[in-house]
């Protein structure tokens, strides 16, 4: 139960970071709409017998509540508490939503990104608002680390093999001091400044992965950057079919 709080305690924090980002994600499609519907008023105005663009325009304005709708519906389902129920999860959609969450953020940092994800969609037996949280505390912790970096740089990629799944979240950031990397993944524990951080999200991914199954390590190269290695047992399209 505590640690179910510590999540819903650190993905509320996640959505208040996102704010911004997600504010501009938002605006994009209201001024879309703002502006088809504007061109449909303008020729209704003027007497336009144009129908068909007038159909055209009011489709595209659909299209653009639709998106700002799947925005919100992703941001209510991630903040919501629910129990931590297990099923097929597509990890790629899940990066996915991840990275766009965040993608705004990046862009105005400077920071690129290396998506490299298998073509063979893996699928693997989990808590897809827990996943999510995983990706996006990696993400964050890249995001912040490449802050002072002369190159932004974040891979992400992902393999199958031997029956399991591969992730690896890599950044060109500075890396960890050696003498800090053992604890790494213990609670409260930050490099970052007073106030700039809670300490959890690694220790709280690394309670999510041990629960889904599977392992996480690190890869640090001091000066260089860091990598982050998730291995989760993998189920197959058959198992997910039969689930």
């Amino acid at each position: 139960e505590k640690q179910e709080q510590l999540v819903q305690a650190a993905k509320l924090a996640t959505l208040g970071e996102l704010t911004t980002g997600v504010a501009h994600e938002l605006n994009n499609p209201l001024n879309n709409i703002g502006l088809f519907i504007g061109n449909v008023i303008d020729m209704m105005q003027l007497g336009a017998q144009d129908t068909d663009r007038m159909l055209r325009d009011l489709r595209k304005a659909m299209e653009q509540v639709h998106k700002a709708s799947q925005i919100i519906s992703h941001l209510r389902t991630f903040g919501h508490t629910a129990p931590a129920s297990r099923e097929p999860v597509a990890v790629n959609a899940i990066i996915e939503q991840a990275l766009s969450l965040l993608q705004e953020q990046l862009r105005l940092r400077d920071v690129e990104v290396d998506l490299d994800l298998t073509r063979e969609d893996p699928v693997v037996m989990g808590n897809a608002i827990q996943l999510e949280q995983v990706f996006l505390n990696l993400l964050t912790n890249a995001r912040d680390a490449l802050r002072e970096s002369e190159r932004k740089l974040i891979r992400i990629s992902n393999r199958v093999e031997d029956a399991k799944l591969r992730i690896v979240f890599e950044d060109t950031g500075p890396g960890i001091p050696p003498e800090l990397e053992h604890r790494i993944f213990d609670p409260f524990f930050t490099t970052k400044e007073v106030g700039e951080g809670t300490g959890l999200g690694l220790s709280i991914t690394y309670g999510i992965i041990r629960d889904h199954l599977g392992s996480i390590d690190v890869h640090n190269r001091p000066g260089e950057g860091v990598a982050f290695s998730i291995e989760l047992p993998i189920l197959s399209t058959k198992q997910a079919e039969a689930e």
